[in-house]
């Protein structure tokens, strides 16, 4: 099976007056074609984060400070921003959590389609117009004709996130990176846009990178899955495997948090404690102030990644 993309160590700091916090530090992922890779963990763990450094979309004070991004083979992290741009959009996409601060309010939809088919395609205005119509009908937008000349006020929300998914899709990607794809969209919608996504997928045999904090999705969606907590992957396994043998206390909580796995009645579990300051050094785990089963190495000492089992990697001194 093809590797689409090899992060390797990747760490992205971001300098502010308090201190520099270290967003992303040290991930390690892989995908290969026609696969789903979920990234999971709670708000500000370092997802997003790593999407936007892959797509080299960080911005000051934002930095990539370390780290591979292997595409096909080539380092994406140092190629000239030129190349860079073909790769963007092209080769690889990105659907963002809010397509409202995405599309540009002041160009028409129609015209937001075709920029990138212009760009990396070189159709002609007209043969982009009519392939923009066809990118519409296929995200399943009705009358798509009639709506490439809607600004994105004018549509609802579920309506937006299909055109960001067309616009996504428009130069046939071998990598879409969905982070939060259904944020605030209703139920059925969420299931229309994911099914829609994977139907895509299928079709094209692009790898999928999934970022979400919804494990429903993940167990129905994914291949592999990597738990993300305080800027590190803390646990990364076939998603089969995760789910019938989760090893990391903080994706054992995870799950136990889920409303299905409590008992008729009874209170759900949570999570206690807070998430540690990323502007500090981390000594030890940075999961240990929050963990039930922590000893004394783990405030001491970060973890190594372990080979717990066959393809099934944990940071956790307990398998060390």
């Amino acid at each position: 099976m093809t590797m689409l993309l090899n992060v390797k160590n990747l760490s992205a700091h971001f300098s502010l007056p308090s201190g520099t916090l270290k967003a992303v530090d040290g991930v390690d992922i892989r995908l290969h074609e026609g696969e789903t890779l979920a990234i999971v963990g709670e708000s500000g763990c370092g997802k997003s984060v790593t999407a936007c450094s892959i797509m080299r979309l960080l911005s000051p004070p934002g930095k990539v400070v370390a780290g591979e991004v292997l595409f096909q083979g080539t380092d994406l992290l140092r190629l000239p921003e030129e190349k860079m741009r073909r790769v963007r959009g092209n080769q690889i996409s990105m659907i963002f959590q809010e397509p409202m601060t995405s599309l540009n309010p002041v160009l028409r939809i129609g015209e937001q389609i075709s920029e990138g088919l212009v760009l990396h395609r070189k159709l002609s205005r007209t043969a982009a117009r009519d392939e923009a119509i066809r990118l519409l009908a296929q995200v399943g937008i009705p009358s798509p004709a009639e709506r490439m000349g809607e600004y994105p006020h004018r549509l609802s929300g579920g309506m937006r996130q299909r055109v960001m998914i067309a616009i996504a899709l428009a130069c046939a990607p071998r990598i879409l990176i969905a982070d939060e794809p259904t944020t605030a969209l209703d139920v059925t919608i969420q299931a229309q846009i994911l099914g829609l996504i994977d139907r895509l997928k299928q079709e094209t045999s692009m790898g999928l990178i999934l970022i979400t904090h919804d494990l429903g999705i993940v167990a129905e969606r994914s291949n592999d899955t990597a738990v993300m907590y305080a800027g590190r992957i803390m646990e990364y396994a076939a998603t089969d495997e995760l789910f019938r043998n989760p090893l990391h206390p903080y994706t054992r909580g995870l799950m136990n948090s889920l409303p299905q796995s409590a008992e008729p009645g009874s209170r759900l579990q949570t999570i206690e404690g807070q998430v540690p300051n990323l502007t500090g050094e981390l000594t030890g785990c940075g999961f240990c102030e929050r963990c039930p089963d922590k000893t004394w190495i783990c405030g001491k000492e970060p973890p190594p990644m372990t080979e717990a089992g066959t393809n099934h990697l944990v940071r956790c001194w307990k398998f060390a």
